[in-house]
């Protein structure tokens, strides 16, 4: 017979250890929770408060309600802004936040405490992914705490909160340290399934939450990687974390793709919204304590600071990596040598906030559509506080000094942690917003030569013959109604076109015109009675890019399922 190993139970007076050995594991955890707290109590008041993009996000999350509602799947085409007449919104327009937005509004029936909700979650997980993010890279608690704190006491991450209102980057802030994180785990063990799974799903969701973070985080991400793999030959890490990028941009090829393949027949692909030379920064602004609700190029625009607590834990990162150079003659410990990596990431995206560098913004594929060099506070304060967790590694003293960094962090930026004023709207004030939630209607479809500046009396005009119209019915993804004419009669439909608009009049294929001032759709027919009815469907390329998202996603299944799938058979 088998003999049966029971694990014994502790004795009465090992319960008191036992409790105090996961308390201790688990107060750093509270503490960088608790630390959020002063960070989002303007967020519980009642309403909501003006920012340059927040308000909007509200007025969107409306609008992607709506297309889901009409089975618009996935949603592209607004069918409620640009005054009524529509235009391709979340072709463009990175989605994730919203789709994170529609399932918190299922159990709070609130567009607006949803968004407020996100941009509350969105400081709490950072706090945590930074936490845990640190102690994997540097094996102490303390530097996660010390990490943690200084990542959410950010000037920019203020600047996100109070003054831009940016959803998507405030959701890639806490995406950074969780990403990195799964990195990290990759060289514990390379093709471990919950890891890859995560960090492939996540590299998508990044991509959908805000491209430009992605666009400016992956190659950073990608540096230290490569860096480790080479230091430590862990080319098994290589093989698992392309695999990780190939799936993650399967995951977001239904966005991107359409995206980039379509760029050309928007305002944007003209038009840039910005002109990059204005938003290069001082030196000194990066340093001098500063604050403004404006836009940067007004007076009493918002802060460029970096962070007085983030420029000095990389300094000392420096300080003590070139000491070290000289006294040991090139060797580094591991934690030294990541030090470096990151420290000298930091310094690249630090030169390229300067005006020297527009020749590589103009040149490089992906970053030559970035209008906004000072994005790059967003990793460049990730990249900071890491610094700040390799700081507490160093010793006693530098320990000791570590937090009094983060305190320093607390003291100086807890003072930014508020709107400039409070408004206090229901969701109906922004689901009666038909603008077109851009800042100069750069998503406009190209043929479109007078835009919009009113809402239409009509859905359908007659623009020559006569006809009567009955029986009109409408939404984000279809147009149908009956008419009675005497003769030939075209329609103005007044929608703007766009591809993946299709016409039928009595059930036949009709042609869209629509070469005039508005870009909206025109359809002729020789018909005495008919019905006409417009559709807007998914394009081949789109289907294609649609197919390969989903083709990911059963990859990624199969990955996770795959010792499931293996026991059976």
């Amino acid at each position: 017979m088998g003999k049966f190993i029971f694990q014994m139970e502790p004795s009465l007076t090992e319960f008191p250890k036992h409790i105090d050995m996961k308390f201790t594991k688990f107060l750093p955890i509270i503490i960088v929770v608790l630390i959020c707290i002063p960070v989002v109590l303007p967020y519980f008041q009642s309403g909501y408060f003006p920012t340059h993009d927040g308000q909007w996000a509200v007025v969107r999350l409306g609008d992607m309600f709506r297309q889901l509602r009409d089975l618009q799947i996935p949603p592209r085409m607004s069918g409620a802004l640009n005054f009524g007449y529509g235009y391709p919104l979340f072709n463009y327009t990175y989605p994730f936040p919203y789709y994170l937005g529609i399932l918190l509004y299922v159990p709070l029936h609130s567009f607006i405490l949803s968004i407020k909700l996100i941009f509350i979650l969105s400081v709490f997980i950072s706090a945590i992914g930074m936490y845990v993010c640190s102690y994997k890279l540097w094996k102490d608690r303390s530097a996660g705490v010390v990490a943690s704190i200084l990542y959410i006491y950010l000037p920019y991450r203020m600047v996100d909160l109070y003054v831009r209102g940016s959803i998507g980057e405030s959701l890639s802030f806490a995406l950074f340290p969780l990403i990195f994180y799964l990195v990290l785990r990759l060289f514990d063990n390379a093709f471990g399934r919950a890891t890859v799974v995560l960090l492939s799903l996540l590299i998508g969701t990044l991509v959908m939450t805000h491209n430009i973070m992605a666009v400016l985080f992956f190659p950073l991400l990608i540096t230290f990687a490569v860096a480790r793999i080479i230091r430590e030959k862990r080319f098994d890490v290589a093989q698992s974390l392309f695999l990780c990028f190939l799936l993650g941009a399967g995951v977001s090829f239904f966005f991107w793709f359409p995206a980039l393949f379509e760029k050309g027949n928007i305002l944007l692909s003209k038009i840039p919204i910005a002109d990059r030379q204005l938003y290069f920064v001082k030196p000194l602004s990066l340093i001098l304590p500063s604050w403004g609700y404006q836009p940067p190029t007004e007076v009493g625009g918002f802060s460029y600071q970096i962070g007085i607590s983030q420029i000095i834990s990389v300094l000392l990162t420096l300080i003590i990596i070139i000491y070290t150079f000289v006294k040991n003659k090139l060797l580094l410990t591991p934690a030294k040598y990541y030090a470096l990596i990151i420290s000298v990431c930091f310094l690249i995206s630090l030169l390229m906030l300067f005006p020297f560098t527009d020749f590589v913004w103009k040149h490089t594929p992906l970053l030559k559509e970035i209008n906004y060099p000072w994005t790059l506070l967003a990793p460049m304060g990730f990249l900071s506080s890491l610094l700040a967790g390799f700081l507490i590694i160093q010793g006693k003293y530098l320990k000791y000094f570590g937090f009094i960094l983060a305190f320093l962090s607390v003291i100086l930026t807890i003072q930014y942690a508020h709107p400039q004023s409070f408004v206090d709207h229901s969701d109906n004030y922004y689901l009666t917003n038909e603008a077109t939630t851009t800042s100069s209607n750069e998503l406009m479809p190209l043929w479109v030569k007078e835009q919009p500046n009113e809402h239409f009396k009509e859905k359908v005009v007659i623009k020559s013959g006569s006809a009567q119209i009955s029986n009109i019915s409408t939404n984000s993804k279809f147009l149908k109604f009956n008419y009675k004419s005497i003769g030939e009669v075209t329609f103005r439909i007044n929608t703007i076109y766009y591809p993946g608009w299709n016409a039928y009049v009595n059930g036949e294929r009709a042609k869209i015109n629509y070469d005039n001032n508005k870009g909206v759709m025109e359809i002729s027919s020789n018909q005495y009675r008919d019905t006409v009815s417009l559709y807007f469907n998914e394009t081949f390329p789109r289907v294609i890019a649609d197919t390969v998202t989903v083709l990911s996603l059963f990859v990624i299944l199969f990955i996770l399922l795959r010792p499931i799938l293996l026991f059976k058979s």
